[in-house]
């Protein structure tokens, strides 16, 4: 092999002179040993040259079963996309059958369209500043805002229903649920309302009915942090915050039956609904984990990210910032977002019914209409609504029945390294697992793998300058280069970051 014009004996170590300024090196490959991607078991019969031997068609030998899939075709390319536009931009969206609920970031009007044709029903006024906690039950809609006030709304006639002011801060996150609890309400049927605050880190718990009357029962303190997210079950009330802890209360009597303490932030949480038992959240490294309320054990899932058309390579990053808010569909796909990234994704979760720690998460595709950082995200059925700081919603829907496509997943075998930045820069360490447990405070999980997640980079070959110099007078030469294509050629591999943020990109090349 040859390096600039220098023969290398051994492909070991060349020794150089410390380099002063950064500088590429043109690499001659002079054997390339080349792997079959496919290996046949017997090698292909040479076809007889019959002329009068014609292919009848009936052999069946060829015939591709038609898949019918439960549910929305997710990893279908064959979504139909609308959008319209909105007077601000939209924080707080929820979806029903009929309406779409927009909340916006400064305007206090809480706009309500049909949903089919997206005409505008109401403007409903009352806030006196805009928020991000909108949820619709029945005909009822709950909002939350910066005013430190929660109300419910006819929306069928627009109008006021009922106002509480029992919050010191923002309400930063809601949830409303009809539960079944022993001893509350006609033979334990109730609807409970929820509120977390932002800086007074409170949590209010209400009782509701189908008029929206709202009668407050008691306060949750505990939470250092603000309170991000909260959902319901029959028993329990399950609040995330930014003080990195998952707290379960009591529902009937708001007593605090653990605090869980976490590695990150938690951003976005809820019930897990592929599996009884268990809560799924997303926190401030851009992780997602899957948590025991039995035991309080939580577990990492670590996805396979998109390196590539077809390619994969296993990291512990959804998005490059928090994932922020997410779906999960009952046919065991997940729809994930980030406030800190303009990509609506697409991931398709497995092998967790029968161990838990064997879950995988693989990513399918990348929503990119959005043209600035999005906000919030909302699915109902077979469409995903989104939205963001461009003041548009968009509307994605898939297909239903049959299966378009089986993406082929073809595993990257970590031929071309990854270098990413921080206090110990070099190359990423792989990820091999699909689940790792956590550890705590200790836990490495997210520390280490792909700094950039697939939306944020793509791989190509060009003749580049390096951006800074990746030796200190040593350059390491492979033993054995591994190519998939038997076409030798002289160029760097390049992996180009493709970011978000409005920063220089220059050190992300290499």
């Amino acid at each position: 092999m040859t390096v600039n014009g220098e023969t290398i004996q051994d492909a070991g170590v060349l020794n150089m002179a410390p380099l002063k300024r950064s500088a590429s090196f043109t690499i001659s490959v002079d054997k390339v040993e080349v792997n079959p991607v496919i290996k046949y078991a017997e090698p292909l019969k040479e076809i007889a040259e019959n002329d009068e031997e014609e292919w009848s068609g009936d052999e069946g030998d060829d015939v591709v079963e038609e898949v019918i899939i439960k549910g929305a075709d997710w990893e279908s390319v064959n979504y139909v996309v609308k959008k319209f536009s909105c007077e601000d931009e939209v924080t707080g969206m929820d979806v029903s059958d009929r309406y779409i609920v927009a909340q916006y970031f400064l305007d206090p009007v809480i706009d309500v369209f049909d949903r089919k044709s997206q005409r505008l029903l109401h403007h409903l006024e009352g806030h006196e500043y805009g928020g991000q906690a909108v949820q619709i039950l029945g005909q009822i809609l709950y909002s939350g805002s910066k005013d430190c006030t929660f109300r419910t709304w006819d929306l069928k006639t627009g109008k006021a229903l009922a106002k509480v002011s029992d919050h010191k801060d923002y309400i930063q996150s809601m949830k409303v649920k009809e539960v079944c609890i022993t001893g509350l309400g006609e033979d334990g049927e109730v609807t409970t309302a929820v509120t977390g605050g932002a800086a007074d880190h409170l949590i209010n718990v209400y009782n509701t009915n189908d008029v929206g009357a709202l009668k407050k029962r008691f306060t949750l303190e505990g939470h250092s942090g603000w309170v991000n997210n909260i959902d319901i079950t029959n028993t329990m009330i399950i609040s995330g915050s930014q003080d990195c802890t998952i707290k379960l209360w009591d529902l009937a009597t708001g007593e605090l039956f653990q605090s869980l303490k976490q590695d990150a932030e938690i951003s976005c949480l809820r019930l897990f609904p592929l599996l009884d038992g268990y809560v799924i959240f997303g926190d401030g490294e851009s992780k997602m984990s899957l948590l025991d309320i039995g035991t309080g054990r939580t577990i990492h899932l670590m996805p396979n990210t998109l390196v590539g058309t077809g390619r994969y390579r296993r990291s512990s990053k959804y998005h490059d910032k928090s994932v922020d808010t997410f779906h999960v569909s009952e046919n065991g796909y997940i729809i994930t977002a980030s406030s800190g990234s303009k990509f609506v994704k697409i991931w398709k979760i497995e092998n967790y019914e029968e161990d838990v720690t064997k879950t995988d998460v693989t990513e399918l595709q990348i929503l990119r209409d959005h043209t600035d950082y999005l906000s919030v995200i909302g699915v109902q059925k077979d469409t995903v609504f989104s939205s963001s700081g461009d003041g548009n919603i968009y509307l994605h829907r898939f297909p239903e029945g049959k299966q378009h496509y089986d993406m082929l997943r073809t595993q990257e075998r970590n031929s071309v390294a990854v270098l990413y930045q921080g206090p110990q820069i070099g190359f990423a360490p792989t990820v091999e697992k699909p689940t790792v447990l956590c550890e705590g405070k200790l836990c490495k999980a997210g520390k280490s793998g792909l700094a950039k997640s697939s939306s944020s980079f793509e791989v190509c070959f060009a003749l580049k300058p390096l951006s800074r110099s990746l030796t200190e007078g040593k350059l390491i030469v492979p033993q054995t280069i591994l190519e998939d294509s038997e076409d030798d050629s002289d160029c760097e591999f390049v992996i180009e970051y493709v970011t978000d943020d409005e920063e220089d990109e220059s050190d992300y090349d290499m």
